[in-house]
């Protein structure tokens, strides 16, 4: 029943689950052992006849109070209850029952199986046993007391000593299988976690890879765009900050995820000032600032303020989407011109990027290249949302990125058009 459990919590969940169990089957014999005598007392006259019902009250009691909340102050409360109640249950069943001569009884059996089923309180199986064979001893004496204050002769009866035998049966394959079932435990555990450490990985490569491609060809476009001699001071500056941020993500993607993590929180530029306006401190907004920077006139327009608004990792990955296709407006659209804009709908943001350009065929393989594939797709579905491109040849290019303003959906669920 722990299969699926981690090994820490398997053996107070066994424990538990067996306690609990052995308590509502005592209950279960206290309501049989209610059922019996009262069937036998119906029609009688004698009202004293009747208490042999109510001493099965107060051990009911207690093990519901049990079934509630296992402790050791109340499972010694209910087992010396419970003995004193055996002992008066066993006279007065002699006393108004004459025809009963010995103890080998099924109706005296039931309130002894419901003590040695009081299930304890330990979380192992050793301490089950210890409490179950405490109930049964102490009940046995009990009957053996009832049994000579009556003048009755005390026979064991198998139905008691084989539920004693079966509980610890069951509790005593439970703690030698129970190694057994730890190592299998681990190994699926073990790798069930080198899976998923698996698909972090290739999650991190993917997202480094669309990281030094955009950087690298953002870069390249800026350095050939650039007029002779020594670069400007600001675009040099930029592709320092750039390289910088790249070599702290690819390393840390080698080193892990938590490294990864630790990585990507400076962005492209470097860390994010305290206090700064999110807006200007954004991926998106430094796409089009680069962008500018190579001559493209970039306009910007629609609701920024739901923008800023998204989870620091979904503005991220759309800031990053939106630089590949700015990147690919002043390399292949051939327009001086594009427009970014931000509508915000139903638990979702939409941002659309417009050229005039030359456009390409959707379907053909332009439309598979690297850039759009992983800085784009592939990035976006990653944060829960999805990608829509039309474009025509000699009309221009429009690329819809829509992801979601709530809690973010599940990697991959929001897949790319």
């Amino acid at each position: 029943m722990s299969l699926g459990l981690p090994s820490h919590l398997a053996r107070p969940a066994n424990s538990r689950a067996l306690a609990a169990a052995a308590r509502w089957a005592g209950l279960v014999c206290l309501a049989a052992a209610a059922v019996n005598v009262a069937t036998t007392l119906v029609g009688s006259d004698r009202p004293s006849s009747w208490i042999t019902l109510l001493v099965l009250v107060p051990m009911a009691g207690l093990l519901l109070l049990l079934a509630r909340g296992r402790t050791a102050a109340l499972t010694v409360a209910y087992l010396l209850v419970g003995a004193v109640c055996t002992y008066l249950y066993v006279v007065t069943l002699f006393t108004s029952t004459p025809a009963y001569r010995d103890t080998n009884l099924f109706v005296v059996a039931l309130p002894v199986v419901a003590m040695t089923l009081v299930g304890g309180t330990g979380t192992g199986a050793l301490a089950g046993i210890l409490w179950a064979t405490l109930g049964f001893a102490l009940a046995e004496a009990a009957v053996i007391l009832g049994a000579a204050t009556t003048d009755r002769i005390y026979v064991p009866d198998a139905i008691s000593l084989g539920a004693y035998l079966l509980l610890v049966g069951i509790l005593a394959y439970d703690g030698l299988t129970r190694g057994t079932r730890s190592r299998a435990q681990t190994t699926l555990h073990r790798a069930v976690r080198d899976a998923r450490l698996v698909d972090l990985r290739r999650e991190i490569l993917a997202e480094a890879t669309a990281d030094l491609h955009d950087t690298v060809l953002s870069e390249l476009i800026a350095v050939a765009g650039a007029r002779p001699g020594p670069l400007d001071a600001r675009l040099t500056k930029r592709i320092e900050a750039d390289l910088h941020g790249l070599g702290t993500r690819v390393s840390g993607a080698e080193a892990g995820p938590g490294a990864v993590a630790a990585g990507t929180d400076q962005g492209t530029t470097g860390a994010a000032v305290p206090g700064a306006d999110p807006w200007y401190d954004s991926e998106l907004h430094r796409a089009i600032e680069d962008a500018r920077d190579e001559g493209l006139t970039v306009d910007i327009s629609g609701d920024r303020a739901s923008f800023v608004r998204l989870d620091e990792d979904v503005r991220r990955a759309v800031g990053l989407a939106v630089r590949q296709c700015l990147v690919n407006v002043v390399r292949h659209s051939g327009s001086p011109t594009a427009e970014v804009a931000l509508s915000a709908g139903s638990g979702s943001l939409s941002v659309m990027v417009v050229d005039g350009g030359s456009g390409f065929p959707v379907t053909g393989p332009t439309a598979d290249r690297l850039g759009l594939r992983q800085s784009v797709h592939e990035r976006i579905a990653r944060v829960g949302g999805t990608v829509d491109i039309y474009s025509t040849t000699d009309v221009g290019t429009t690329v819809i990125l829509t992801v979601p303003t709530g809690p973010r959906a599940a990697a991959g669920e929001g897949g790319a058009a």
